[in-house]
């Protein structure tokens, strides 16, 4: 009467063998079909593709890791320092703000990333902040200033020189990085919003925005995935549309003169491309120097944040701008 039954279980590994074979299968597919150019053109609704530059180990060892200092007090919000291993002199400054659509995201997801860009000589500030529904719209923007008056007081303890400052971001943070750029340079915007700025205009030298969103009146028509979502809760409200201080979000609008020379990238694939395109026309609109990287009419489909993508052409080439947009106006 048991026979049967020992039959059945010892029949049973078969089916779990069966479903990984499958798998396995899938994903070397997937592998064989994906060149590794075409790393960063998958679909943008997860997480960005992350994959760290192939000398990796090289920026590891030549960087000092200072992790988890509380830039302020009253939320406990915390921001890592990395700092080049040699030293002959004071570096520029970095505040690098991770995306993740107001509501995700955190600074060690962008690690690897801001530890190159220190490598490369700078004082880099990874800073988290916020996030919503528990934060809402100010918040994160009034943290991001808060981690500047951090490093006002204290990036010189590490080498840093805050005479020669930059705001970078991607996605989400992006965004917010465009707004405190338009309010360190827009006066209006700032007393309209009752901040006052950490930095003087003159001392910014650059933003760095990466596939950000920057006119809130028109990002439902890129299609954007869950869009609506990530800026309905951002706002606290049903229909983000209808919020209230709509305009403050959509730095197209605070463009002055006296905004910062830009460097923008977006991947031809990406959904808010068109936001982009738009903010580097009203920079130039303004007389100010913007850099883009948008690779219009490549046909590399390039997907959200393939910037992190650091084991791919693109994504190198893009890295490689960035630090020359960095070194030309750190001088």
């Amino acid at each position: 009467m048991k026979k049967p039954v020992i039959f059945k279980q010892n029949k049973l590994w078969i089916f779990p063998l069966l479903i990984g074979l499958l798998l396995l299968a899938f994903f070397s597919l997937e592998d064989i079909l994906t060149p590794k150019d075409a790393v960063a053109s998958r679909e943008p609704t997860g997480s960005a593709v992350f994959a760290p530059p192939p000398y990796i180990e090289e920026v590891r060892a030549g960087v000092t890791v200072i992790p988890d200092l509380i830039y302020e007090e009253s939320s406990g919000a915390i921001l890592d320092i990395y700092i080049p291993e040699t030293l002959d002199e004071t570096v520029p400054v970095i505040l690098w703000i991770h995306g993740g659509g107001y509501v995700g995201g955190s600074k060690d997801s962008r690690r690897d990333y801001a530890m190159t860009l220190a490598h490369d000589g700078y004082l880099v500030a990874n800073m988290d902040y916020g996030l919503a529904p528990e934060q809402l719209y100010p918040g994160p923007v009034f943290q991001v200033n808060a981690a500047l008056e951090y490093l006002q007081e204290h990036a010189a303890d590490f080498g840093g020189d805050m005479d020669r400052i930059f705001i970078g971001g991607d996605s989400a943070g992006a965004q917010i990085a465009s707004q405190l750029s338009a309010l360190i340079s827009n006066e209006g915007l700032a007393a309209s919003m009752g901040l006052t700025p950490s930095v003087e205009s003159e001392k910014l030298r650059g933003a760095l925005l990466f596939c950000g969103l920057y006119n809130m009146t028109t990002v439902s028509d890129t299609g954007f995935p869950n869009i609506d979502y990530f800026l309905n809760t951002y706002t606290g409200t049903a229909a983000f549309e209808n919020f209230r201080d709509l305009e403050e979000l959509s730095t197209v609008r605070h463009i002055t003169a006296d905004f910062p020379d830009t460097f923008i990238s977006v991947g031809d694939g990406d959904p808010l491309a068109p936001q982009s395109v738009e903010l580097a026309n009203m920079i130039r609109s303004q007389g100010t120097a913007v850099e883009t990287m948008f690779f219009e009419g490549s046909g590399k489909n390039l997907q959200h944040e393939f910037q992190y993508a650091l084991d791919t052409l693109d994504g190198q080439e893009t890295l490689s701008r960035t630090l020359d947009f960095l070194s030309a106006k750190s001088r």
